[in-house]
């Protein structure tokens, strides 16, 4: 009669990189309010604010060395109120309550599996639980106002229009949109799937050096603009107005610096958990968070592949 099979441990997991998660600004907060959602000012040129001379030291090509009078300096920064809303990626682990111990320590290494998935794909598309509530993303056609006219949500804004642009177009337009609006550095959002066609082209190049034990590279990546690039296996690839390109394109967004803040992890405490109706424990592990981006959102859909 064989005998029963050992238990061991399974194997170790490890964190994808260069996601979403690996460029935010992780902002830290002493107390909880921050939970009900946040606003901040922010504060952006039109078209890299302007220029003026004097008129009394100014030389022109002109043979009369006429210098007009210098047009008014005129308003050029826009001081606008932005929110974001919070939402709470979750894992639920059912179990016997007889011999399982360890049902904390499971569901919370379950949710670190799954959190930056959910909260990539809700920073892209919006969708929690299915419902547009995560505010600001970055698929957007409509702008969304809340009661007191902070701005949730600005619409993305497509860089070239009609079909898709080869990837080194797409991405320049892109990069020089994102400087155009802000001037500073920002990030390059991207799906997994489009990783390969932008390494390629020589696109993107981890920073960070490598690790002197494990031999791996930093976990960040940045074109060579220096723009942070988000590569996220929960952002979907789909264009501002939600339609999937389909397995040969997919679209780009480019946003100002994002920040992120995020609750401690919650697990329900053990005694809540057991569920006597049916002598079961229902444990469960959940993380807060709140991001949101200063003053862009650009778009390009892109072809994905070489180049012929």
């Amino acid at each position: 009669m064989v005998g029963p099979r050992q238990i061991i441990d399974p194997p170790t997991f490890t964190a994808a990189r260069y996601g979403l998660l690996s460029v935010v600004d992780r902002q830290t907060s002493s107390g909880s309010h921050w939970q009900n959602g946040v606003t901040w000012s922010a504060y952006c040129t039109d078209d890299m604010g302007a220029s003026t001379y004097d008129e009394c030291i100014a030389v022109t090509g002109a043979p009369d060395n006429g210098v007009p009078e210098p047009t008014v300096k005129s308003t050029n920064v826009d001081h606008v109120l932005h929110g974001a809303t919070p939402f709470t990626p979750y894992v639920r682990f059912d179990c016997s309550p007889v011999g399982n111990e360890e049902a904390v320590r499971i569901a919370t290494e379950a949710l670190g599996r799954t959190e930056e998935w959910q909260v990539e794909y809700a920073f892209w598309t919006g969708l929690v639980d299915g419902k547009s509530l995560a505010f600001p993303h970055l698929a957007a056609t409509v702008e969304v106002l809340d009661a007191d006219g902070v701005v949730l949500q600005d619409v993305a804004s497509p860089v070239a229009t009609g079909a898709a642009l080869d990837v080194v177009t797409g991405l320049g337009l892109l990069e020089e949109g994102l400087a155009n609006c802000y001037g500073g550095r920002g990030v390059i959002h991207v799906p997994v799937r489009l990783l390969p066609t932008l390494i390629r082209h020589d696109l993107v190049e981890p920073v960070g050096g490598r690790s002197p034990n494990s031999g791996q590279f930093g976990q960040r990546l940045e074109t060579a603009a220096g723009n942070l690039v988000a590569v996220g296996a929960g952002y979907p690839g789909t264009g501002p107005d939600g339609t999937n390109p389909g397995p040969t394109a997919a679209w780009m967004y480019a946003t100002g610096p994002v920040f992120m803040r995020r609750s401690d992890v919650k697990v329900t405490p053990f005694a809540s958990a057991v569920n006597r109706d049916i002598n079961m424990i229902e444990m469960i592990a959940e993380r807060t968070y709140v991001l949101g981006f200063d003053c862009c959102l650009l778009a390009v859909q892109v072809e994905l592949g070489a180049s012929a």
